[in-house]
């Protein structure tokens, strides 16, 4: 990697893959069954509580780090460093309201609106990143993967279909991959870039 810039997004999407992954380890049930439910049911779990913070508190702190590094000039390494900023924001609101959206209706309704939130950011950073890339094959393939997350999230959401945690995994990984070579290119094309 050529800088802590790149290595914290890195990072941070390889913490998340494996503490989700260590959920579904300690528990399958919660999201492995013909009605899944989403991610957040490991955080209102004793079992799974601290992996689940883990999950979502390593990319939020590790893109909050990594937007500060990204020292580029020109629109591309501004919109980046936003782009960042903004998914640890909703992460963060993500991991709050996780812990409280069993306790009444309104939390549960703030929650999915956040959770909403954070879905249809994912789908349009991913076709910014796309765009940034400009590379075709591989980054239209993960494009591809995060749109039809997200059309299944929808029909998720509309009570069409009942696979929310396929949602989340879909669109998080293909989002996972574009943010990282998003970041790589980025870093690539920066004569600064917050290494030290």
């Amino acid at each position: 990697m050529k800088s802590r810039a790149v290595a914290f997004v890195t990072y941070g999407q390889l913490m998340f893959a494996f503490f989700l992954a260590l959920c579904v380890a300690l528990h399958p049930g919660f999201v492995l069954k013909a009605d899944e439910g989403g991610m957040s049911n490991y955080g209102i779990h004793a079992k799974t509580a601290a992996a689940y913070t883990l999950s979502l508190g390593f990319p939020m702190l590790c893109s909050f780090l990594a937007a500060r590094l990204f020292l580029g000039e020109g629109d591309s390494p501004h919109q980046f460093r936003q782009l960042l900023r903004c998914y640890a924001w909703l992460l963060l609101l993500t991991l709050v309201s996780t812990y409280v959206y069993s306790l009444n209706t309104a939390l549960r309704d703030l929650h999915v609106v956040i959770g909403a939130a954070l879905a249809i950011f994912q789908v349009l950073a991913s076709a910014w990143m796309y765009r940034f890339l400009q590379r075709g094959g591989w980054d239209a393939t993960l494009l591809m993967v995060e749109i039809v997350g997200f059309v299944l999230a929808v029909l998720t959401f509309v009570g069409a279909l009942h696979v929310l945690f396929l949602t989340q995994v879909l669109t998080s990984g293909a989002f996972a991959v574009l943010l990282v070579r998003s970041a790589l290119k980025l870093d690539t094309r920066s004569p600064v870039t917050g290494i030290t």
